[in-house]
């Protein structure tokens, strides 16, 4: 049986939306409010994963010099005529920060959440290399290969389980469930086709989410309405974004964590 922590996070993707994750994290570091359990889905897998590999101040440094640019090289390299592109280059950037780290050795206890394409399940990676469960996590059908791991096919978390908050549950007492999906969404006419796929995304995403809402838990909605999903120009201005929900829900989270 695993034993349940006092306070666990459960971080929703969200592509470049979930670095406002950084922000909320810090927040509660600089408030002096331990996390004990971190479960994450995509985004929320990565920044999830890098924080309990003690590595989130660097990785912040580090994606505050990425480019838009940058991004869309990675996406759009030309395995994508077939419809998906490597992995390569960003494990290649997250490896700077985890290195081969497995998961069962990590400062904060961390599951990241992929989806089969096998079974259809969710799958909970709470063990194992590091690098590779977050990759799964990231790894978004259509425009990422699969990550093959155990007999399995894994793609994005999100596609079943955008912000796994009923999961949290399971390995700690008290949780918080942040949301860095926009709860209203902009249609602009001069949208390329990432923006309407991640907005299409991000509707179906929050209604599941709506779904599974659970009154134990306390919920924090990010404001991220407005941006766009690959939009790394916006890096720092999204991660302000993470603190600014920290802030205004802090005497909550004190106070909900304290009871």
């Amino acid at each position: 049986m695993v034993k349940k922590r006092k306070l666990g996070l459960a971080l929703s993707g969200g592509s470049v939306r979930g670095l406002a994750h950084i922000g909320f994290l810090e927040v509660l570091e600089e408030n002096h409010i331990p996390v004990d359990f971190i479960v994450g889905t995509s985004m929320g897998a990565l920044i999830g994963g890098i924080y309990s590999a003690g590595k989130l101040k660097e990785f912040k440094k580090k994606i505050l010099k990425i480019s838009r640019n940058k991004i869309l090289t990675l996406l759009l390299s030309n395995k994508i005529k077939k419809g998906q592109t490597e992995s390569h280059e960003i494990e290649k950037i997250l490896k700077e920060f985890v290195g081969s780290k497995r998961i069962q050795d990590l400062s904060v206890e961390f599951v990241a959440v992929a989806t089969d394409l096998k079974t259809g399940k969710e799958i909970f990676l709470d063990k194992g290399n590091l690098l590779k469960s977050i990759i799964a996590s990231i790894s978004i059908p259509g425009i990422f290969n699969p990550v093959r791991m155990n007999k399995m096919i894994l793609v994005d978390g999100g596609v079943i389980d955008p912000l796994p908050q009923n999961y949290a549950t399971k390995r700690a007492n008290k949780v918080i469930a942040v949301n860095a999906m926009p709860d209203k969404f902009i249609y602009k006419k001069n949208a390329d086709v990432f923006d309407i796929i991640s907005e299409s995304v991000a509707i179906i995403s929050n209604k599941l989410i709506s779904y599974r809402k659970d009154p134990n838990h306390l919920f924090i909605q990010i404001r991220t309405r407005g941006i766009d999903s690959f939009d790394i120009k916006h890096a720092e201005e999204i991660i302000e974004l993470g603190r600014k929900a920290a802030k205004k829900n802090l005497k909550k989270i004190i106070k909900f964590t304290q009871k």
